[in-house]
């Protein structure tokens, strides 16, 4: 039999019906010679009988039972162990393949030995283009202008290079970071292990591409293939303060690395001051024009908000600690 060309590791947690959609969308997959693809699925210790449904209706899945939450770094890692695939594509359990996006994938990065990474085109559940597809790392400056709302005041000749992709690119470039949601890799490219430990979910995707490229490896993002990112579906089912709050401490762990205090403290206002607006805008909105996800969107920006407080608040008092224990 023939060893696997790219093995296709998918983290799952909680999201059964989305994760069955995503198996089928893989056994449709045209292009591919027999045995050239092998799909690994580490289970998070999901309570909706995930596990049970991949080995009852894909037999051909490798399932992995994690026995806990390990998050998305710690399960991608879990997968990545268990193959020896030269060619690794990690995929978010709830997207759904184009027909030809795998295949096209795979001759991408295997058609160029330079290329590191490659990550696809993204689309939202409606059809539209998902701006996280990929982006720009984060600076000062793109970060307020993605959160302060800038681009509605400043001219568009003012803008940096955008966080999140703001058009639609054609075609296959040279890029920052692509999303982790459908990210191929060369495992020659990536070493031993895929994300600094340091991350649960969120912004391992950004710190990967730029350890990649800072090693002379290309990081492309490619529109030739697209996959439906249904977002979110599994993260909004997190309860867990400290899990929810990976969604700024990852990003936030990424920038801090190497820059300045002043930078570091400047980071935090621009985030506190662009979700505490959005609170206020979102909560006037869902009052004034109900039915329409405003309600949905001032809780989430509330409890960002609190997220940050309580990762501050940690980070000082284990400062504090580290001080007093001299």
């Amino acid at each position: 039999m023939t060893a696997p060309r790219l093995a296709i590791v998918i983290v799952n947690w909680n999201v059964r019906d989305l994760l069955r959609d995503c198996l089928n969308a893989i056994a449709a997959s045209e292009g591919l010679e027999p045995g050239e693809v092998e799909t690994i699925v580490v289970d998070n210790a999901s309570a909706d009988g995930s596990a049970a449904m991949v080995a009852r209706e894909f037999p051909w899945v490798r399932l992995i039972e994690s026995g806990g939450n390990l998050g998305f770094a710690n399960g991608c890692q879990l997968g990545y162990e268990a193959t020896d695939a030269p060619f690794v594509m990690l995929l978010n359990p709830d997207t759904e393949a184009d027909p030809d996006a795998i295949a096209s994938m795979l001759a991408t990065i295997g058609g160029d030995r330079g290329i590191g990474i490659v990550g696809s085109r993204l689309r939202n559940s409606d059809g539209s283009f998902q701006r996280a597809s990929g982006g720009a790392f984060p600076t000062l400056r793109n970060l307020a202008w993605n959160y302060l709302f800038l681009g509605l005041m400043l001219p568009r000749r003012c803008a940096p290079p955008a966080v999140y992709l703001d058009d639609d690119p054609p075609g296959v470039r040279r890029i920052d970071w692509v999303s982790g949601a459908s990210l191929t890799f060369r495992r020659e490219a990536v070493g031993p292990r895929i994300f600094h430990p340091e991350f649960f979910m969120f912004g391992e995707d950004m710190e990967l591409c730029h350890r990649v490229a800072r090693e002379g490896w290309q990081v492309l993002y490619s529109a030739r293939q697209t996959i439906t990112h249904h977002h979110g579906q599994s993260f909004a089912r997190q309860r867990s303060m400290e899990v929810l709050a990976s969604v700024y401490k990852g990003p936030r762990f990424f920038f801090r690395r190497e820059r300045g205090v002043a930078a570091r403290i400047a980071y935090d206002a621009i985030l506190f001051t662009g979700y505490a607006s959005r609170w206020a805008i979102f909560s006037l909105l869902a009052l004034v024009r109900p039915g329409r996800d405003y309600g949905a969107m001032a809780r989430f920006s509330r409890r960002y908000l609190g997220a940050m407080a309580r990762t501050i608040l940690n980070e000082r008092l284990d400062l504090q600690g580290k001080e007093w224990a001299r």
